[in-house]
């Protein structure tokens, strides 16, 4: 029998050092935001003109939570607010022209991280190695959310 204790210490582990691969640190994090601010950004940059709720409901999160995340992300000059012309009361969110060149350079910050992992591997391996992680995610679901995408 499989001894999945060590197996499962041993994937933390490459996990843990899977997350420092890279060119440095994350461009989010040398702004100060934190994952899930970022995820917040990635939402509104899918979603331009979201609301409030909508946010909420595409994260996972209530509106509270996510207003909260609003406000430092306009605090931080990534992301404004409009009124909605379809409902008065309510507000639609944007990126500022900051906010999607964040977005940019932590785009560019996956794809050289990702190169930076896969430069070692042949191109089957490659294959490989996605499509083994492909199969081990199927389980868990979908959970397509902004914040889900690459490393």
């Amino acid at each position: 029998m499989t001894d999945y204790p060590t197996i499962a210490a041993q994937l933390l582990r490459l996990l843990r050092k899977l997350r420092r691969v890279g060119p440095g640190q994350p461009p989010f994090e040398e702004v100060g935001l934190s994952s899930a601010q970022l995820a917040l950004l990635e939402w509104v940059s899918a979603e331009p003109g979201c609301r409030l709720q909508g946010l909420a409901d595409g994260l996972a999160l209530t509106p509270p939570t996510v207003s909260v995340g609003v406000r430092k992300l306009e605090e931080a000059e990534l992301l404004r607010r409009h009124p909605d012309p379809d409902d008065g009361r309510a507000w639609q969110f944007e990126l500022t022209e900051a906010g999607t060149a964040l977005l940019e350079r932590v785009q560019r910050y996956r794809c050289d991280k990702v190169q930076r992992l896969l430069a070692g591997l042949t191109f089957e391996e490659q294959q490989t190695l996605v499509a083994l992680l492909e199969r081990a995610l199927k389980p868990v679901g979908d959970g397509t959310s902004a914040g889900d995408q690459a490393p």
